[in-house]
């Protein structure tokens, strides 16, 4: 999946940027670094291979059937693609394995995740209305069930 997405500039700059959803098996991990008191995300550049290869299949296309070009200046590196970013990080506290199935953190009484950490990975659209839904969910078992009077 690929949508358009504007590049504020203030005047015509002939760019066309776009954001791209691809389906890759790849997962991240975050560990903690004790000597440095801090998460680390175990992530590579291989792994995103998948996601950039599929997306440039797309944007052959694109390029190919608009006579368009890519654009190697726009992310440094001479690169086509910026494929070290997220517009939606998922996961990190996944429910039913860190919560349990309405966010409650174990071992952390009166502590609730409500959050995308709670989804396990990529749904193929932005996940607002899914993170949304699931905050809905689990705050309404979580009142009935950890605040009723």
């Amino acid at each position: 999946f690929a949508e358009i997405a504007p590049l504020p500039m203030g005047f015509e700059h002939w760019i066309s940027l776009y954001l791209a959803i691809t389906r890759n098996p790849e997962r991240g991990r975050l560990v903690y670094d004790a000597g440095t008191d801090a998460m680390r995300l175990l992530w590579t550049p291989a792994q995103s291979k998948v996601s950039v290869d599929s997306a440039r299949k797309l944007f052959d296309r694109i390029n190919l059937r608009n006579a368009t070009i890519y654009r190697y200046d726009l992310f440094g590196g001479n690169r086509t693609f910026a494929d070290d970013f997220t517009y939606h990080p998922l996961g990190g506290c996944v429910l039913g394995r860190a919560t349990d199935d309405h966010g409650r953190v174990r071992g952390a009484p009166g502590v609730y995740v409500t959050d995308g950490a709670l989804v396990p990975g990529s749904i193929g659209v932005n996940p607002f209305l899914t993170i949304t839904a699931l905050a809905e969910r689990n705050i309404e078992r979580v009142l009935a069930e950890d605040y009723a009077r």
